[in-house]
């Protein structure tokens, strides 16, 4: 399942915008940055953009971060309200950050940034749990 493409943050003005009045969480890999739009009736669903520059590594780290951001982004895309703009800016050390510590520190982030962080749903598929009668 992809974003949507409503979901992806395009134009300068709304990058320029998050970054001008939106709130900061400094991690330890990446800044996160929010901002809540003006409402309007296209304000469904949040936004997100992911930026990386050379300094985060080759063009294949890069994108295989940013494609991580995404994942993450879209599984606790439920912490946000719809009027949401979110932009992640990784940080050089974001290449030896694991996966699980990159969810890890975005829920905490989010949580930071006043998105209360609900527990995360049990993953599905696999063995169940035994049942006892």
């Amino acid at each position: 399942m992809r974003l949507r493409s409503r979901q992806h943050i395009r134009r300068q003005a709304d990058f320029a915008a998050v970054r001008n009045e939106g709130r900061r969480q400094y991690g330890a890999a990446f800044i996160f940055a929010v901002r809540r739009r003006p409402a309007d009736a296209s304000s469904d669903l949040p936004r997100f953009a992911v930026v990386a520059s050379r300094r985060v590594g080759n063009a294949v780290t890069r994108n295989l971060l940013k494609r991580r951001m995404r994942v993450i982004f879209r599984e606790n895309q439920t912490l946000f309200p719809g009027d949401v703009d979110v932009i992640v800016t990784l940080q050089a050390r974001a290449a030896e950050v694991a996966f699980a510590d990159l969810e890890r520190h975005f829920r905490a982030a989010a949580h930071r940034a006043g998105f209360p962080a609900s527990p995360k749903p049990p993953a599905t598929g696999g063995a169940s749990a035994p049942t006892t009668s």
